[in-house]
């Protein structure tokens, strides 16, 4: 990890430049955004601040216009918009810290959902015209001062908690300083408003899915960690569908511990497959499928087996895509509108916002004989 108070750059991922101020002539505005789009200038702002007066499809394809032709928000004119009725100038570019509290490149599975996270969020920060850094947590030794003292060094009012690991519950800065908003981690303080993936709407619609294909006996295998990070909302998912299950096809979950490695959670689910005659397995584990061969058990022969946290689309391995682009460009378009609205500190009912999984059928489960 690189020394305290630097920027955490991924493999292959290009480093966070600050905005390039381009002259008039060069620099693409949103009236030119709009005359190409077909649209009036101030849709393009709404478009461009995810803003829900206009529909999704409507705001995806102005956005990705914008970033055809290289539009990039003016930081400053921003600044200037933003606090000319309260009589004063900020001088330095609105700036957003991405706070993570462990190493981005801990295993290539977790790694590449963290990635592509990360790279949905890096990339909405940069088309609305903010400075991005990554900042890990850690390297500030969970020491709130000294976070607090980082943040502040770097004119950082904007803040992305992203996916926390439920080991740590609060980070004790003082949140009246910053807008905030979290990836997942449900079980951490603040209270604040959160973007992520509705893993019990993921677990219900696999589960359905299964039972379209002829399965029966239907498992869940989740890591302790993740239903602890999200307020078991996997296990919320599966007990709902378990009441129209017929009591002899119902399967116990499998609570994966802290801190297991591949093999051992390969045994421990493939000692739960053989002794409840499971049929078709549901894990939010990228590597199921390791899993299961290091159990010894053929996919699909032995068992069927789909994934609740797909990273690939290739027709191999059956599941739900989280869509992680989408959660870290909400998550960032979130922070934007708290930041302009001056909403700061922890609000009193905070939103929760989920993105909505898209199924993908697989070899790994096809249709039962």
């Amino acid at each position: 990890m690189p020394s305290s108070g630097s920027v955490v750059v991924l493999p292959d991922l290009p480093a966070p430049a600050a905005p390039v101020l381009e002259s008039r002539k060069s620099a693409v505005t949103i009236k030119d955004v709009g005359k190409v789009a077909g649209v009036h200038f101030t849709t393009v702002s709404l478009a461009l601040r995810d803003h829900p007066s206009l529909p999704a499809s409507t705001r995806q394809r102005i956005r990705e216009v914008a970033e055809k032709m290289g539009y990039v928000r003016n930081p400053v004119f921003a600044a200037l918009t933003h606090f000319h009725l309260r009589g004063r100038v900020r001088a330095v570019a609105p700036r957003i810290g991405y706070l993570v509290n462990h190493t981005l490149d801990r295993g290539a599975a977790l790694y590449q959902l963290q990635r592509q996270t990360l790279l949905g969020a890096l990339e909405q920060a940069r088309l609305l015209g903010f400075d991005f850094e990554v900042v890990g947590v850690q390297e500030h030794g969970f020491d709130p001062e000294r976070l607090a003292a980082f943040l502040e060094s770097r004119h950082i009012t904007g803040i992305v908690l992203a996916g926390f690991d439920p080991r740590l519950d609060s980070i004790a800065l003082d949140w009246t300083r910053y807008s905030v908003v979290k990836i997942d981690s449900l079980h951490m303080e603040p209270q604040a408003p959160v973007v992520g993936s509705d893993h019990r709407g993921d677990v219900r619609l696999a589960l359905k899915r299964l039972q379209q294909l002829g399965y029966r006996r239907i498992g869940l295998a989740v890591g302790r960690a993740d239903e602890d990070a999200t307020e078991r909302l996997y296990s919320a998912g599966y007990l709902l569908e378990q009441r129209t299950i017929p009591e002899e096809d119902k399967v116990p979950e499998l609570m994966l511990p802290y801190e297991c490695t591949v093999a051992q959670a390969g045994a421990l689910v493939g000692k739960w497959i053989r002794r409840h005659r499971v049929d078709a397995v549901m894990c939010n584990w990228p590597v199921i499928g390791e899993m299961l061969a290091s159990a010894g058990l053929r996919v699909p022969r032995d068992v069927a087996c789909v994934s609740l946290c797909l990273l690939k689309q290739d027709g191999r391995m059956a599941g739900v895509y989280r869509n992680p682009r989408v959660i870290g460009a909400k998550a960032v378009a979130l922070v934007n509108t708290l930041l302009k609205s001056g909403e700061r500190g922890v609000p009193e009912f905070a939103s929760r916002t989920y993105v909505r999984s898209q199924w993908h059928d697989g070899e790994s489960a096809p249709v039962k004989a």
